[in-house]
């Protein structure tokens, strides 16, 4: 009985992680209601995660809620910079879309290449803002050279998105299960994963970037 509560135990440890994941799932939902705190609940995500991630073992709420209270203001900015981005993309694709001429199908090519720039720059510009010091501008540029430096874990990250994004759209009961398992774990396991790739990425800019947070 002893050797099963082990704190060492890896059945336990493997359930002591897994609750924080639910835990930091249910406060990035809740603390997203807003809608225009999402950046800054995302950037509190991946600060918590990719300590986490590191063997830092942090205290989750307290972790969260001081990253989200640092980072609020870059991160709603940008958030407002990405969401206003993703809608002209939206509205671009939509009208291009509509024509059947050889000159919009070039052009449809062209937004949907940019949509995947889009997307590089999203899943990266919210753990450099948790894990670095730098600014807004700063943090745009460093985003979209790490799209193309980093390619082979952008595609793998996009490749996860796109995937999750069409198993939501394939049918209904799809899309409750994605609803079930999104509110109680998927966000935080997802951006788990992802904090494996950052932190192989990170390390390689660390030395010569000493003001990590």
């Amino acid at each position: 009985m002893n050797q099963i509560l082990n704190p060492d135990n890896p059945v336990i440890r493997f359930l002591g992680r897994l609750f924080d994941l639910v835990v930091l799932n249910i406060i990035f939902l809740l603390l997203c209601i807003p809608v225009i705190t999402i950046g800054a609940s995302i950037t509190s995500l991946y600060y918590v995660l990719l300590k986490i991630v590191r063997g830092e073992d942090p205290y989750i709420l307290r972790s969260f809620f001081k990253a989200f209270r640092q980072n609020f203001f870059q991160s709603t900015v940008i958030w407002i910079i990405l969401l206003m981005a993703a809608v002209f993309l939206g509205m671009d694709l939509y009208v291009v879309s509509s024509q059947n001429t050889a000159l919009c199908e070039a052009i449809r090519i062209i937004l949907w290449i940019m949509c995947g720039f889009f997307l590089g720059i999203f899943i990266y510009i919210f753990p450099i803002i948790s894990h670095f010091v730098c600014s807004t501008k700063q943090a745009l540029k460093n985003a979209a050279l790490m799209t193309f430096v980093h390619l082979p874990y952008t595609l793998i990250m996009i490749a996860v998105c796109v995937a999750v994004l069409y198993l939501v759209m394939a049918s209904f009961k799809v899309f409750a299960w994605a609803v079930t398992i999104g509110g109680v774990c998927g966000f935080s396991v997802t951006a788990f994963l992802f904090c494996i790739l950052f932190d192989r990425i990170f390390r390689k800019y660390e030395e010569g970037d000493k003001k990590q947070r």
